[in-house]
C-alpha cells in the first residue's frame, strides 16, 4: 500500500527546481543553509515584542475556534484520543510559529518500543534551525538530517517527520521566513526606537545655562564648579535660590515632540510586512470600526488559507498514518470568521425552509453543517 505522504515520491518529474551549481569542494560546508541567518531569525523573534506579537497572532487565530474530525464515527473517536494523547494542540502552535520564523517546521513522529514499534506514539517538536531537507537533482524530497553537531548528523526518513511548511518560492525545498522578509522593516523599527530613547535621554529633561559674574570678570573656577552642582542636583519639582549676578536659563525647553509619529509608522509597515492589522500591535486607534472590520476580514480570509495548508499536512502526514485509511478521517478546521459563520447558519436556515412540506435536507444534515455535537442537539 502506498501512502500519501509518499506520493511526492512516485513522481518522475524532467525539470530541474532550480540553476543546478558545481559540487562545493569545501569538506566544512555540511549545510544547505546558515544557522547564523537562521539564528538571527529566532532571536528577532524571541527579543522582538511586536515581532513575537504578530507571529503568536496567527497560530492564536488559526486555533482559537479549535477543529473537528470528519469521517467515520468510531475511527474519529480513536483519532481523538490519540491526538489528545500528543497534545496536537501544541505541536500545531509550534508549527505555525516555527513555519513563520524560519519557514519550515519539523516535529519527529516518534514510534514506540516492541509491540508499538510501527505506531506513532509521540509528536515532538523539533528545533528547526537544526534540520536540512534531502531532495534528488529533480527537487524530489528524499529525507531529512537533523545537524546536531559538526560530528553528529541524524539522517531521518521521509516518514520518520511531519514537515509544514505555509509559505513558498517556486524552486525552493525551503519554505519562505515570514520574519526573513519583513527583516528590514524589523531591523528599522529597532534603530528607530533606539535613537527615540537616546533623544529622550539626552533632550527629555531641560538643561540649565547659568551665567556667572558680571561681563569681563574672572569668576573663580571654584565658584563654578559649585554651581554648577547644585544644577546638576536640581529635581524637577525643586527651586535654586542665587546671588543677583547669577542667571540661569532654561536650554531644551520645547523637550522631544512627534516621538510617537516616528514609533506609529515604523509600526505600521513592520504590521503591513508581517501582514497583520495594526490592531493587532496596539494601532488602528485613528481608523473606523468599518475600516477595521474590513482590515480583520482580509487577515481572516489569510487564515482561513493556513488553515487549509495545516489541514493537509496533518492529514495525509500524521492522521492517515494513525487510521491505516487514507481519507478515513480528516482534520478540519473551524471558520474563525463571524461573518462566514452567519452566512453558513442563514444558508442552513433557508434550505431547511425551502419546502416544508418535502425538505430537501435532514436536520442530521444540519446538525452537520453547523458542526453541532450529537448530544448538544434539541
Amino acid at each position: 500500500m502506498r501512502w500519501p505522504w509518499s506520493r511526492s515520491l512516485e513522481a518522475a518529474p524532467r525539470t530541474y527546481p532550480s540553476a543546478q551549481k558545481k559540487q562545493t569542494t569545501n569538506l566544512f560546508e555540511k549545510r544547505d543553509r546558515s544557522i547564523k541567518e537562521l539564528e538571527s531569525l529566532e532571536t528577532r523573534y524571541l527579543q522582538g515584542g511586536p515581532v513575537r506579537e504578530a507571529i503568536d497572532t496567527y497560530a492564536l487565530f488559526c486555533l482559537t475556534n479549535g477543529f473537528t474530525l470528519e469521517g467515520d464515527e468510531a475511527l474519529c473517536k480513536e483519532v481523538a484520543k490519540k491526538l489528545d494523547n500528543f497534545d496536537i494542540e501544541s505541536s500545531l502552535w509550534q508549527a505555525i510559529v516555527d513555519s513563520l520564523v524560519f519557514g519550515d517546521a519539523f516535529q519527529e513522529l516518534a514510534p514506540g518500543r516492541g509491540t508499538m514499534a510501527n505506531e506513532i506514539v509521540a509528536v515532538l517538536p523539533r528545533p528547526a534551525k537544526m534540520f536540512d531537507i534531502q531532495t534528488d537533482e529533480r527537487g524530489m524530497v528524499t529525507g531529512y538530517t537533523q545537524h546536531v553537531s559538526r560530528d553528529n548528523v541524524i539522517p531521518l526518513k521521509v516518514e520518520d517527520i511531519l514537515h509544514v511548511s505555509l509559505f513558498h518560492v517556486g524552486g525552493s525545498k525551503y519554505g519562505v521566513s515570514l520574519i526573513g522578509s519583513a527583516k528590514d522593516d524589523i531591523d528599522r523599527d529597532v534603530k528607530m526606537i533606539d535613537g527615540l530613547v537616546d533623544s529622550i535621554e539626552a533632550h527629555g529633561k531641560p538643561r540649565y545655562h547659568a551665567k556667572v559674574g558680571q561681563p569681563g570678570e574672572d569668576v573663580p573656577q571654584a565658584i563654578l564648579d559649585r554651581i554648577a552642582e547644585q544644577l546638576k542636583d536640581l529635581k524637577t519639582n525643586g527651586e535654586l535660590v542665587t546671588v543677583q549676578d547669577v542667571a540661569i536659563e532654561v536650554l531644551d525647553s520645547a523637550g522631544i515632540s512627534n516621538t510617537k509619529i516616528y514609533s506609529d509608522l515604523t509600526i505600521q509597515r513592520m504590521a503591513c510586512a508581517l501582514g497583520v492589522p495594526e490592531e493587532a500591535l496596539g494601532l488602528g486607534r485613528g481608523s473606523t470600526e468599518a475600516t477595521a472590520n474590513v482590515r480583520l476580514q482580509g487577515f481572516y480570509n489569510k487564515i482561513g488559507t493556513i488553515q487549509k495548508r495545516l489541514e493537509r499536512c496533518y492529514n495525509q502526514q500524521l492522521i492517515d498514518r494513525i487510521t491505516k485509511r487514507p481519507g478515513a478521517v480528516k482534520l478540519k478546521f473551524n471558520d474563525i470568521s463571524p461573518e462566514d459563520e452567519l452566512r453558513r447558519a442563514e444558508y442552513v436556515a433557508k434550505v431547511l425552509n425551502a419546502d416544508a412540506i418535502s425538505p430537501i435536507a435532514s436536520h442530521e444534515w444540519a446538525r452537520k453543517q453547523l458542526k453541532i455535537e450529537e448530544e448538544d442537539a434539541a
